[in-house]
C-alpha cells in the first residue's frame, strides 16, 4: 500500500511540473507577437486627422525619411491645410525638391519637447529659419502657427500638431 501512495505522489508531482512547465512556455513573448514603437511615419500615416499630410508624403516620397533619425515634427493637421488653402495636389505638382523642402521646413533635425521651445529662431531641415515665440508656460507659436497638441511621442522623435502649414514669416 505505502509502494501504491508513493507512486501515485510520483505522478502527480511529475504531472503538476509537467503542467506548470507547459503554461510557462506557451505564456513566452515571440518577437512577431511584440508591438512594434511607432515611427513618426506610422504615426502620420495610421492617424485620420493628417490624410493630406499622409498624401503629401506619399506623393513625394518621403516616407522613409521620417523612419529614421531623431526629429521633431510641427505636423498641420487636415483642418490647418483647409485653413491656409493648400492641398496635398498643389504640394505635389511642385517640382520635387520645393515639394520636400516644404515638408523639411516642419522638420527640426533634434528632439524638442514643448518645454524645450522658447523664444528663439531655429533652422529647420530645408535649412530655413523657423521662429518661435513663446508665451507663458502653456502657448508657443512657430511662424504664427499655435502649437495645439504637444509632445505627441514618436520611436524616432516627437510630434507637435499646429493650426496652420508653416509658411515664411
Amino acid at each position: 500500500m505505502k509502494k501504491n501512495n508513493f507512486v501515485v505522489r510520483y505522478r502527480a508531482f511529475f504531472l503538476i511540473a509537467a503542467l506548470f512547465s507547459g503554461v510557462l512556455l506557451s505564456c513566452a513573448e515571440k518577437e512577431e507577437d511584440l508591438l512594434k514603437p511607432k515611427t513618426i511615419t506610422d504615426i502620420i500615416l495610421q492617424n485620420d486627422q493628417f490624410s493630406i499630410l499622409r498624401e503629401i508624403i506619399k506623393g513625394v516620397g518621403m516616407q522613409d525619411a521620417l523612419r529614421t533619425g531623431d526629429v521633431t515634427l510641427f505636423a498641420p493637421n487636415d483642418a490647418a491645410f483647409r485653413k491656409s488653402g493648400i492641398t496635398a495636389a498643389t504640394v505635389i505638382a511642385l517640382r520635387k525638391d520645393s515639394a520636400v523642402s516644404f515638408v523639411n521646413y516642419h522638420i527640426l533635425k533634434d528632439y524638442k519637447k514643448f518645454s524645450d521651445l522658447k523664444t528663439e529662431n531655429i533652422t529647420a531641415l530645408n535649412h530655413r529659419v523657423l521662429i518661435f515665440r513663446r508665451t507663458g508656460d502653456s502657448t508657443v507659436t512657430v511662424n504664427g502657427a499655435l502649437i495645439t497638441i504637444k509632445n505627441f511621442k514618436a520611436d524616432n522623435g516627437v510630434i507637435h500638431i499646429v493650426d496652420n502649414v508653416l509658411t515664411k514669416k
